[in-house]
């Protein structure tokens, strides 16, 4: 096992014009390595000897051709046919698909082999969205899609769905192997220092927004404690997030406290007497609590009827959902 602040990633592949746009892409990531690139074997094994390797990524060819005679830590290759079980330190990625997926993967096996990276300084100014309501039916995570998409186009941005049962496999038919619950038993014991390489493998983007594939068992949802929630919003501000908008589905023990972190808590109505009974209910609720100050970062939406209402997998932008919650945050913010 290694321990470094910043463990160093060397990048071996003959061409070179696919080096640099990988070699590109894993930096902008700020995955935590410092990362080098390298076509020639020469120049690759000078580096080896006067730096420790964390992770060599490399394809099969120039793999049993050089690369399998570095030394590093843990080995990367990139293949059209991954073997379905890895040796020690040395593991093996689907090279057909997209870049996202594969420095996933990359991650993956950083964190099994428990390496480290440094933890970046948490945000003080990080802000918490909370969407939440006692009333079915009510756009709730429509539009906190939506404003996730609005946020990411000026800051870092990462939505988190709290739902037992979200949906999201079967709209997005995508199954990235990590979900909430996943990484959640991770890090539950685990210190800071050592889950985020783990947690930067299970975030996807979407429509220009990061996620982080809700639960799959909804009773999973249910063993996650309201203080590992906080923690994990801690970690991820520390990741760079200036912005978390949480969906919450049903109501986790200790949800009070998650909202106290809240600097705005959204809250979709319906225009009806059910409705308003059970916003009443739930807002005499919240009255009853010695925390101070949450029914006053409630604002509550009565969403228009929109004509067309487009699926959360969509660019929510420039649609009339779109268009109203940003009218809703301009107000807000």
């Amino acid at each position: 096992m290694i321990t470094a602040v910043n463990p160093n990633m060397a990048l071996f592949f003959s061409d070179n014009d696919y080096l640099e746009s990988f070699l590109s892409y894993i930096s902008e990531k700020n995955t935590g390595f410092i990362c080098s690139g390298f076509t020639k074997s020469e120049s690759l094994r000078e580096f080896s000897e006067q730096n420790n390797i964390a992770i060599l990524l490399t394809d099969d060819i120039s793999y049993k051709k050089t690369a399998r005679y570095i030394n590093s830590e843990t080995t990367v290759v990139l293949t059209e046919k991954p073997e379905t079980e890895n040796t020690d330190n040395v593991f093996e990625v689907n090279i057909l698909q997209p870049v996202d997926e594969i420095l996933r993967e990359i991650l993956k096996a950083a964190a099994a082999a428990e390496l480290y990276v440094s933890q970046n300084q948490v945000l003080s100014s990080g802000n918490l969205y909370a969407f939440i309501s006692p009333i079915g039916r009510s756009l709730k995570t429509t539009l906190a899609v939506a404003v996730s998409q609005l946020l990411s186009d000026r800051e870092n941005t990462i939505y988190l769905n709290l739902e037992p049962v979200s949906g999201f496999s079967m709209l997005y038919g995508q199954d990235h192997g990590t979900d909430l619950s996943d990484l959640m038993f991770y890090i539950k014991d685990s210190p800071d220092s050592k889950v985020s390489l783990m947690l930067q493998s299970a975030i996807s983007p979407r429509q220009g927004v990061d996620h982080i594939t809700p639960v799959t068992n909804p009773g999973d949802l249910f063993q996650i404690t309201c203080d590992e929630m906080i923690r994990l919003f801690q970690l991820l501000h520390g990741n760079g997030y200036k912005n978390i908008v949480v969906d919450m589905g049903s109501l986790l023990p200790g949800f009070e406290k998650l909202l106290s972190y809240s600097n705005r808590i959204f809250m979709p109505i319906r225009q009806d007497g059910m409705s308003a009974a059970k916003s009443a209910q739930f807002i005499s609720y919240l009255r009853t609590l010695e925390d101070v100050g949450l029914e006053e970062k409630i604002v509550r939406l009565e969403p228009p009827f929109f004509k067309n209402l487009p699926l959360i997998t969509e660019n929510l932008r420039h649609t009339e959902v779109g268009t109203y919650m940003a009218g809703i945050m301009h107000e807000q913010l």
